[in-house]
């Protein structure tokens, strides 16, 4: 089969693990022959070169692109990457609307897979707090007429364009690929057949986290957080819980690891403000290696986070065989059950993340439980090796239904 994967930063080599490289590695593992396109964007040292080959002999062209508009990636599919099957990646894709139409006019069927819907700008009030307002499922344009509607209306064009370019494949792919069960529900808020959809996580490399980890229960009272420090991922929540649970163990330190610190001042604040600064500690972005000494390091990792478009840190946590307590939202719920593999707290309730907090802090057997449990879960469900299996079907059905 030739597969054809178009994505957006997907193939940066500096990103082994991003999920489009471990779908091609993949397929390419199983004998199949894997295309990539994606952006040019000098910017990033990553993105600068316009063709590469990439481990698995998998080549990457990259197109520049001019808005939604790529002329050498369109040629590519035309001629000499017209492939069996194409794969888009990110509803946010500027290559995705002329992708979307020519595999139309060739009779190519596509699978698009999302994303995280709820960082749509157009959906979501706030994409720092998506989850705070009632989700503008009639703010997406989906149709011409949605779009011809909304201009005779007095929409500002380029917006209203914009909407329409970004959000009319999800009428024309073939079919749509869901990160959660969640993520399927909103689509069919927004008029996608769910008969045309399948939830299908990404898969996880977890070649590092093969060997097994220090038993939690001889751990020191390590409280990590990984994440940006934007609203999203909760770290303000994490940083007021601090108090109570230094009242309860006062031996337990907080990391704090990330690689976006815009809201690093308002943590410290926070943390002056309880009184509790001494006890936090803030790193920036660390190695692979490094991230995971910590992650076996922690006696618990809190991930309070308002909105998961799919969860990979807490799969890696629990892969590195540590504790997780995490919020109860899309899609962290569907990572994390509740009381078997870690534990979730309401959304935004401080007093319940530092109560889930001061829980594993003080009995280490049940996060042993909880996070043996997890590992033997995600290793499971997660493997590129076993998720390949699934998209393979996926395809070959495609690919029949527009044969017969």
């Amino acid at each position: 089969m030739r597969i054809l994967i178009v994505t957006t930063y997907g193939f940066d080599p500096t990103f082994p693990s991003r999920p489009e490289q471990l779908q091609a590695r993949a397929l390419a593992a199983r004998g199949h022959t894997v295309i990539a396109h994606e952006y040019l964007d000098r910017r990033y040292s990553g993105q600068s070169r316009r063709h590469e080959w990439l481990s698995g002999m998998i080549p990457v062209h990259r197109a520049a692109t001019l808005g939604f508009f790529a002329p050498e990636s369109l040629l590519r599919l035309f001629s000499q990457d017209r492939p069996d099957i194409i794969h888009l990646h990110h509803l946010r894709n500027l290559l995705g609307f002329q992708t979307a139409l020519a595999a139309r006019r060739l009779g190519i069927p596509t699978v698009l897979t999302v994303h995280g819907l709820l960082h749509d700008g157009d959906l979501v009030v706030d994409r720092e707090r998506p989850l705070e307002a009632p989700l503008r499922y009639d703010n997406v344009l989906i149709t011409p007429e949605q779009l011809a509607a909304r201009l005779a209306r007095g929409a500002h064009p380029r917006r209203a364009v914009r909407n329409y370019l970004i959000h009319a494949p999800l009428r024309w792919v073939d079919h749509i690929v869901a990160l959660s069960r969640a993520e399927r529900e909103f689509l069919a808020r927004l008029g996608v057949d769910p008969q045309r959809v399948s939830v299908l996580p990404n898969a996880v490399d977890f070649q590092a986290y093969s060997d097994t980890p220090p038993p939690v229960v001889d751990r020191p009272p390590l409280v990590l957080f990984i994440g940006q420090l934007v609203p999203r991922k909760g770290y303000d929540l994490l940083a007021r819980a601090m108090p109570a649970v230094l009242r309860a163990a006062p031996e337990a330190r907080f990391v704090f690891v990330c690689h976006n610190r815009s809201g690093e001042a308002e943590l410290r604040r926070i943390a002056a403000s309880g009184g509790v600064a001494d006890r936090l500690e803030i790193m920036g972005r660390v190695s692979e290696p490094e991230k995971i000494r910590l992650l076996h390091t922690a006696a618990v990792v809190a991930a309070p986070s308002r909105y998961e478009g799919f969860g990979i840190p807490l799969i890696e946590s629990l892969a590195a065989g540590a504790p997780v307590v995490t919020t109860d939202v899309v899609a962290g719920n569907e990572v994390i059950d509740h009381e078997r593999t870690g534990l979730l707290v309401p959304y935004g309730d401080v007093a319940a993340l530092a109560a889930a907090l001061i829980r594993l802090l003080n009995d280490r057997a049940l996060g042993a439980r909880l996070a043996a449990a997890g590992r033997a879960e995600v290793f499971d469900r997660y493997r590129a090796e076993t998720l390949t299996v699934h998209l393979e079907a996926l395809y070959d059905q495609l690919i029949a239904e527009r044969t017969c």
